[in-house]
């Protein structure tokens, strides 16, 4: 499977956003989904408890609503989906998602928070 092209599609919209942001540093995390998908919620269930322990930008783009064609740009063909953004020469495309992919993706990609509570 081809890649996107990096100029084309990373100099542009979310990605040229969060490149310009005070976030830029931490990874960009695309949730790719849709009010059909029976396994999307469970990953935006599991995207939000990440969100609490790791550091990085979530962005949710439902594939039928969206206004551009990202998903098709970056070659999206099975959801519940994933792309992780570093930057233009680091970035990877997750599909098809189930069980506790979302954790692994997450934790492989981004670093922990430092959590304080009760228990500490």
């Amino acid at each position: 499977m081809e890649g996107p092209d990096p100029e084309a599609v990373f100099g542009s919209g979310l990605f040229r956003e969060h490149t310009d942001s005070a976030d830029a540093a931490m990874p960009l995390v695309i949730q790719f989904g849709s009010e059909q998908c029976a396994l999307c919620p469970q990953a935006t269930l599991d995207l939000d408890v990440a969100s609490k322990t790791h550091h990085f930008v979530w962005k949710y783009v439902d594939v039928f609503k969206a206004e551009h064609d990202l998903a098709e740009e970056l070659n999206v063909t099975a959801l519940p989906a994933l792309f992780v953004f570093h930057d233009a020469g680091r970035y990877t495309l997750y599909q098809k998602l189930r069980g506790t992919d979302v954790a692994e993706i997450i934790k492989e990609h981004c670093m922990p928070r430092l959590v304080l509570n009760e228990e500490f």
